[in-house]
Order: structure tokens, then C-alpha cells, then sequence
């Protein structure tokens, strides 16, 4: 019963925090302690009751455009994983690469992106994908190679085929680092999502901020702000569930540590 409270509290602190925090800014707020340009939770909560039509049609394609390009870079990052596990001389190239090709500022592809594919969605799900690619690639590579020494030389000894390698040693074993990777690029993805309305999108949860930022609505600048938030919490927590479905004996292991 004890270990079950611990848990329980351990689980509820989070929100606790962020309900003190927010009575707190809500307090700083109406005794005009903050400037002008911070508004407090009860205004926040107001605009998206009142503007949650013009909040969900633009969020509608920043969360088609952020779960794509998601999707993408985890193809392509365990495409390039599944290449590496197999030609170990290509994992120096492929994380150079992808460091490369994730050093270089967005603002920079863009143009050559919007020239390639056009104002369209393609070019922003190609950012996204971009975005989102550096920490999943990196994770897979590291996850299909994370067997350790004895289970190899077991499945040597049993002489394991390679697909039989691959399927019942690498592929349990990089499952951790896949789930990191992905819990990771969750966030980004929508960073990229709002990004990549700069390439001229006329819809997106971006588009809405920008047009706040630019009319002085302060209460919907930050609204987006909050929506943005949730949304890249909640695509980590549907991560995290899905690595507890997909290996709960490891998310055991964690909770007994």
C-alpha cells in the first residue's frame, strides 16, 4: 500500500506543479506584477473556449503535418539503421550525414525546398522529416548494436541465421533506443510542423500564432503557445504509452528501480 502511494504521488506531482505554477501566475497576473504582454491562465482558458473553431481548424494540419513527417524519419531512420546493422562501414557515413544535414539551419532549406516541391504540404512534411530525422536515426543505430557481447556468441553458437539475428537479438534489444529516438522527435515534429508555415502555408497552428503576434492579440499568442505545448506532450505521452504496451516488462523494470 505504501509502494502504491508513492507511486500515486509521484505520478500527481507533475500536475500539482503545474496547477501552483499557474495559480501563482495567475496571482502575478491580477495584482500587475507581470507586464502587459503575459496574460494569466483564466484569459488563456478564455480565448480557447471562444476561438476553439479557429484553434482546431488551424491545429488539424499541424498535426497531419507533424505525425507524417514522424512517421517518415522513423522509415527512413530504421531503413538506415537495418543498412548500417548490416554493413557496419556505413554507420561513420550515415550519422555524419544526418549530423551534417541537421547542423544547417532550416531558414536555409526551405527556399531550396520550396523550389524543389513547390507551396505546398510536401515541402512542409519534408521539413518536419528533416527535423525529426537526426535523434531517431541516431537512436537506431546505437539500439540494433546494443545486444551485448554473451547474447551474440549465444547466437553464434547456435548458429542463428542473420534474419534470425536480427529479428529475435537486435530488434528486442534496440526496442529501448527506438522508443527514446521517437520520444524525442516527438516534440520536434511539431516544432517542425509550426516551423515550416514560414515556406508560405495559408493554415497551420503557426499561421495562427504568427497572425496573434503581428495583431497584438496577446491572449491568442498565447493560447498557441499553450496548445502547442499540450500537443508536444501529448505526442511524448502517446510514445510513452506505446513503449509500455510494447515492452512493459522493461517499464516494470524501471518502476521497481
Amino acid at each position: 500500500m505504501v509502494k502504491g502511494l508513492a507511486s500515486l504521488l509521484r505520478g500527481a506531482l507533475p500536475f500539482l506543479l503545474v496547477i501552483g505554477l499557474s495559480l501563482l501566475l495567475e496571482a502575478a497576473v491580477r495584482t500587475g506584477v507581470t507586464p502587459r504582454t503575459i496574460v494569466g491562465p483564466s484569459r488563456i482558458f478564455e480565448v480557447l473556449v471562444t476561438d476553439w473553431r479557429d484553434i482546431w481548424f488551424n491545429v488539424e494540419p499541424t498535426l497531419f503535418t507533424a505525425s507524417t513527417g514522424l512517421l517518415i524519419a522513423a522509415g527512413l531512420s530504421f531503413l538506415l539503421g537495418f543498412l548500417v546493422y548490416g554493413f557496419g562501414a556505413l554507420e561513420a557515413p550515415v550519422l555524419t550525414i544526418a549530423a551534417v544535414l541537421t547542423s544547417i539551419p532550416m531558414i536555409a532549406i526551405a527556399p531550396a525546398l520550396n523550389t524543389l516541391l513547390g507551396l505546398s504540404m510536401a515541402t512542409r512534411v519534408a521539413i518536419t522529416t528533416v527535423i525529426c530525422a537526426f535523434p531517431m536515426i541516431v537512436a537506431t543505430v546505437q539500439g540494433l548494436s546494443a545486444a551485448s557481447r554473451g547474447s551474440r556468441e549465444l547466437f553464434t553458437v547456435l548458429a542463428a541465421s542473420p534474419w534470425q539475428r536480427f529479428r529475435m537479438l537486435a530488434l528486442p534489444s534496440a526496442l529501448p533506443y527506438l522508443f527514446l529516438g521517437a520520444k524525442i522527435a516527438a516534440p520536434l515534429s511539431l516544432l517542425g510542423a509550426m516551423v515550416a508555415v514560414w515556406t508560405g502555408a495559408e493554415q497551420g497552428l503557426g499561421v495562427y500564432m504568427i497572425n496573434a503576434m503581428f495583431s497584438l492579440n496577446i491572449g491568442q499568442l498565447w493560447a498557441s503557445v499553450f496548445v502547442a505545448c499540450a500537443l508536444s506532450m501529448a505526442g511524448y505521452g502517446f510514445i510513452a504509452l506505446g513503449e509500455t504496451l510494447a515492452a512493459p516488462n522493461q517499464s516494470a523494470d524501471r518502476e521497481r528501480l
